[in-house]
Parts: C-alpha cells; sequence; structure tokens
C-alpha cells in the first residue's frame, strides 16, 4: 500500500498537491517539497504496477518544536527615570531590585519600624522599601510580570540517517546568502544561510562586538536527529566552539530511546536504527554495535568486522 510508505505530512502534501494541479497549477510552480513527493509516489507507483519491491522508504524522525521560554520583565520607575530590563527568572529580578533599594536605602531613615541598615533577603529589602501594596512612595513603583518568548514553532521532519549537504547543495547555500542590513531601530544586520541567521553588530552598551546565531529557522536538511544543527564558529584562527562532528544519529540519543522503550518500542526503534544504517548486527556473536564502528563492540573476544553492504 503506497500510504504506509509516507508519513502523514507527507500524505497531507500530496493532497493539496493534487488540488493544486486539478486547479491547473503549472507543475514547475510547485515547491520543491512537493515535486520531490510526487517524484517518491511515482516510483512507488510504477513499482507496484510492475510488481516489483520498491526501495526502502527514508526513515524519518519527527522533532516538536522547541516550547516558548519566559522571561520576567521588570519595570521599575522615580521622578528621575523609568526603566524596564528583562530577566531569567523572577529571583533575578527581585535580586536586581533588592541590590537597587539597598543602594537608596537612606530616603527611609528617620521613618517608623525602617532598620538602619536594608535586610540581606531582596524579597524583605523590596517589601519595606515599596511597602506592602507597592504605594506608600507615590513617587515611586515597580510591576514585575513574566511574558512568553513566541518561537518560530514548527515541527521538523528530518531523517534517522542524517547527512550534512554535500559540496554542491553547500555552494548553492552560499551563493543564495542574504544580507539584511539595519533598517531601524527594532532590527540588526544578519546574514542568512540556509535559515540560519548569523547577527553581527556593535554594542555600545557591552563596549563589544557582539555575534548571535540563531538555529530555529534553519533548514531541515541541517538538523540532526536529536535536534541540533552542527556548528563550528572560529575567532581568528582559533576554535571556540565544534559541535560539527559528521556522521549520524547521536550515540546517546539512541541509547536514551531504548533505554525509554518497552520490548515493542524497542523492536521497533532497533529496526528502524537497523535500516537507516545507525546500528548493525554482529553475524556472529548478534550483538548491535554502532553504525560507525568497523568492528563488533560487544563483550567478549568477538571482533567480527562489519558485514559489507549488498545491492
Amino acid at each position: 500500500m503506497i500510504a504506509a510508505r509516507f508519513n502523514p505530512l507527507d500524505i497531507e502534501c500530496l493532497v493539496k498537491t493534487a488540488v493544486e494541479l486539478w486547479e491547473d497549477v503549472d507543475p514547475s510552480d510547485l515547491s520543491a517539497h512537493q515535486q520531490d513527493t510526487l517524484n517518491r509516489a511515482r516510483e512507488l507507483w510504477l513499482a507496484e504496477h510492475a510488481d516489483q519491491e520498491p526501495s526502502h522508504p527514508e526513515v524519518v524522525t519527527f522533532i516538536s518544536p522547541r516550547p516558548a521560554g519566559q522571561a520576567w520583565v521588570l519595570r521599575r520607575w522615580d521622578r528621575h527615570e523609568n526603566e524596564i530590563s528583562l530577566h531569567a527568572d523572577k529571583d533575578s529580578a527581585l535580586a536586581d531590585l533588592g541590590e537597587y533599594v539597598r543602594g537608596v536605602w537612606d530616603n527611609l531613615i528617620g521613618q517608623e519600624d525602617i532598620p538602619d541598615q536594608p535586610p540581606t533577603d531582596d524579597r524583605a529589602a523590596v517589601r519595606l522599601y515599596y511597602g506592602p501594596v507597592r504605594n506608600s512612595r507615590p513617587d515611586e513603583g515597580y510591576n514585575l510580570y513574566a511574558e512568553d518568548i513566541a518561537r518560530r514553532g514548527r515541527t521538523r521532519i528530518v531523517p534517522f540517517d542524517y547527512h550534512f549537504p554535500n559540496e554542491g547543495a553547500s555552494e548553492q547555500a552560499n551563493r543564495d546568502a542574504t544580507f539584511h542590513a539595519q533598517t531601524d531601530d527594532n532590527d540588526l544586520p544578519c546574514l542568512e544561510v540556509d535559515g540560519v541567521l548569523v547577527f553581527a553588530y556593535l554594542d555600545h552598551e557591552a563596549g563589544a562586538v557582539r555575534v548571535s546565531v540563531h538555529l530555529d529557522s534553519a533548514e531541515d536538511r541541517l538538523v540532526r536527529p536529536d535536534g541540533t544543527v552542527p556548528l563550528r564558529v572560529e575567532v581568528e584562527d582559533d576554535v571556540v566552539l565544534d559541535d560539527s562532528a559528521e556522521g549520524t544519529a547521536k550515540q546517546d540519543l539512541l541509547t536514551r530511546l531504548l533505554d525509554a522503550a518497552d520490548d515493542h518500542q524497542d523492536q521497533a526503534i532497533r529496526e528502524a536504527a537497523f535500516a537507516a544504517g545507525v546500528l548493525w548486527r554482529c553475524p556472529t556473536c548478534q550483538w548491535d554495535n554502532p553504525g560507525e564502528a568497523a568492528c563488533c563492540e560487544g563483550p567478549g573476544p568477538c571482533r567480527v568486522a562489519k558485514p559489507k553492504k549488498t545491492s
């Protein structure tokens, strides 16, 4: 059955493509994904029509979008300033506010029930300074609340047998790279390559050149089965970050999947791993080895070489 060879999103793509073609859309106007899915469906249909067994379908994994992050927004004002700052959590925001009120504690000296020295506890210092309802000082105040950080959420479909784009595809992506210059105060200069966004700009407040890499929008072909994008960062001739190791799915990801699986799930995961070349089974001792191992790594003396691929 042809439908069994496709994941649900590909089937949805086929249905939408069929509707577009029914409306007399030029096939050349279809997206690359639509054309690729149609070609796969055509090959499967021809193989089925000729009573041939089509090649094994690509084993893919679905990676859900990361949940929205959260930041705590602190707004503090007085007669001279109105400041807004972002913090990773409530405690760090209160720590910042506590440091401020301890620096202006002299404003409270002489008032009833106010100690000469501020409390070391941030919450206690803030509560004493602003009062229990935050309105005992009419010229000063603060607001503290949590805000969700929106992400560009989408489910990724990546092959379990991961391979970084080849030389030709990489060169084409580099030629198609786009530079986005800063046009107003709300954006920053950015280089976009295959969906990866690299911001490089001068930060006068930090007094430094800042570089920020955003990978959430990277094309699916760059994403490894564990949801990460291989990244290598160099400053001058020094490598400051290298997560670019080639290969298939990280072994610890497969281990985590197998550790969390029941017997039925374990069998399905191993079958997918064998089909993708992530694992191979020693023909002598039947030990499951990682795909990159040239010889059996099972316990005991067995070190049988990896079986050669047969066409």
